[in-house]
């Protein structure tokens, strides 16, 4: 039997304790058989939280999911005890949450004029909180590409790494240099999530089209390192700033990237490199690159297919702990 963590409950008490003060506020435009049932609510999850047992179901006295505590602080279930009218109204809000992500995420494939990017998603759940984000320029010169990690698990993640992705889409229609626009994120992300909250995160933009300079501006806030395949080796290229939302006045740098018809650029998330087989050994960076490796000449679905292939033999009958992500950017032709 163990209660919710000291941090969530750290998290959660303001969060309730706000509750209060607003019903109490608005108690004059509710009845007052209404009020007192949710004070009675509100008073119920703090006297749980001084004697300990909150976060713990009052049918089995197990543990009540995080990111369920997260969305309903006055949760007292946990899903294998939850009624059938409550199970029901719980499965359609998987369903719906599923949905609004899966339109969110790009399509699979996407070529301009000159780039093309294949990307994979696999939540460890029914919904996930890794982001990803592949949006051409409206003249096809340039391709903008994300790929990041929300702090959380689930549905909670899930909203995270949606409200994420509306910050960009928001961003993108104002074309600002890349720098600018990862400086802005960060402050909308500080001003809008949890202080407890925060998300990792490499953003780039492809660049060229019929004239001028062909390369990739990139910019790694805190995320797993992303890696340049080039015919010769493996370039690896390390952060330039800090995770979105731990700082208001975040600062970004970018660098800049060439690549040739035959190099690729890959972007992923610790889902795969920090996967875990039945005896505890991650399953790392070198075997992820290895694997890339002898894939390589391969178009990009076989790669991404091969190294979630790969992962899935080392975790044997492990379960999948994280979501997983993957990118691949590469030029398709040249630049006349």
């Amino acid at each position: 039997m163990n209660a919710a963590s000291p941090s969530l409950v750290h998290e959660l008490r303001p969060r309730i304790m706000e509750k209060r003060t607003r019903l109490q506020a608005a108690a004059q435009t509710v009845s007052a058989e209404y009020v007192n049932e949710l004070l009675a609510e509100i008073d119920s999850a703090l006297q749980r939280i001084d004697n300990g047992s909150y976060g713990i179901c009052e049918v089995c006295k197990d543990t009540i999911e995080a990111d369920r505590l997260q969305q309903n602080p006055f949760e007292r279930f946990c899903l294998d005890h939850l009624d059938p009218q409550q199970r029901r109204a719980h499965e359609k809000d998987l369903q719906l949450a599923t949905q609004i992500q899966s339109q969110l995420l790009p399509g699979r494939d996407i070529k301009t004029q000159i780039w093309a990017a294949h990307y994979r998603y696999q939540p460890a759940g029914i919904v996930g909180g890794d982001y990803c984000e592949i949006v051409p320029s409206a003249d096809g010169a340039s391709l903008f590409f994300a790929l990041g990690d929300v702090t959380g698990k689930g549905v909670a993640a899930s909203l995270l790494m949606a409200h994420l992705s509306a910050i960009f889409r928001s961003l993108l229609s104002l074309d600002l240099p890349l720098a600018e626009m990862m400086v802005r994120a960060n402050r909308l992300f500080c001003e809008s999530t949890p202080a407890t909250h925060y998300a990792t995160l490499v953003a780039g933009r492809a660049n060229g089209s019929g004239r001028g300079e062909v390369n990739v501006d990139l910019c790694s806030a805190g995320h797993c390192r992303p890696l340049v395949l080039r015919r010769d080796g493996t370039e690896k290229v390390d952060s330039t700033g800090l995770p979105l939302g731990l700082f208001y006045d975040g600062r970004y740098t970018i660098r800049r990237i060439a690549l040739d018809l035959r190099d690729s650029l890959v972007l992923y998330s610790d889902g795969i490199t920090e996967a875990e087989d039945p005896d505890g050994d991650m399953y790392g960076e070198d075997r992820f690159i290895g694997c890339m490796r002898r894939h390589e000449g391969r178009d990009a679905i076989a790669i991404a297919d091969g190294v979630l292939s790969d992962v899935a033999r080392f975790r044997r009958a492990a379960p999948q702990q994280d979501d997983m992500t993957l990118l691949l950017l590469w030029r398709h032709a040249h630049n006349n």
